[in-house]
């Protein structure tokens, strides 16, 4: 099989890493593309980054596509990921729905890992979006850039460390999630320090889009009608007419 991954933003050292890392937990059958635009933001770290990222990456994705049997999206708040969906007719995979749905499954309350204090109201409220509000321990910033973090990796595993273990202590949190693609290979070394599954979530979306297409599934093409994806009220009921 033939998977896309992108990385949303311009960083070659940041895609070179990607690769590296995904390069060692593949399927032997999967041919990996990992790549990112020419153009947009060098690092994603507002919605006004999201918001210049997301047209040359649908360029990008509109192009490798026709020749991939699935799409990852490799930045941890999904920019785009909708639109790429309704875009093509293969599986496209983002790396923070998959991963957070993955640590619903291995735990009871996880805790979001983020580059820096102004993304966590984002982070809150991608998780409601989601529907996973109660499962949320806490939402922590490392107060590290995304470049930052690419560069200086041993600062920023100690920092995972020391915030996650925090995460741990303090807000009960038992698992923790890395928050960012540039956080790619810290998750296997941390995982016994912090006692908790720590999850790395760009490999956890290349196996989920690897699990999409050996189950010979994609995504719903049912228009969707409510574009907030609200989670119902437990007391409201869906009516068969």
């Amino acid at each position: 099989m033939k998977i896309l991954v992108v990385n949303p933003n311009t960083s070659a050292t940041m895609t070179d890493r990607l690769r590296r890392e995904l390069e060692a937990v593949k399927a032997r059958e999967t041919e990996l593309t990992v790549t990112n635009p020419s153009e947009g933001p060098a690092a994603i770290e507002s919605e006004h980054d999201e918001a210049q990222a997301i047209p040359p990456m649908l360029a990008l994705i509109g192009e490798e596509a026709p020749r991939c049997d699935a799409v990852v999206i490799a930045c941890f708040s999904d920019p785009g990921l909708e639109q790429a969906r309704r875009m093509v007719p293969i599986p496209v995979v983002g790396i923070e729905e998959s991963s957070l749905h993955l640590a619903c499954q291995v735990g009871r309350r996880f805790t979001i890992l983020t580059s820096r204090s102004a993304r966590v109201p984002a982070k809150l409220g991608h998780v409601a979006r989601l529907g996973l509000s109660a499962r949320l321990a806490s939402v922590r910033p490392l107060e590290m850039g995304v470049l930052e973090m690419d560069a200086d990796p041993d600062r920023a595993r100690a920092r995972i460390r020391e915030v996650g273990a925090a995460a741990v202590r303090e807000d009960g949190a038992d698992v923790i999630v890395l928050g960012c693609a540039g956080l790619a290979g810290h998750a296997g070394a941390l995982g016994p320090a912090l006692g908790v599954p720590v999850i790395d979530p760009s490999p956890v979306a290349l196996a989920t889009a690897e699990m999409l297409v050996r189950l010979g599934l994609a995504h719903s093409r049912r228009p969707n009608l409510d574009p907030g994806f609200r989670t119902r009220d437990p007391g409201d009921h869906a009516v068969t007419p």
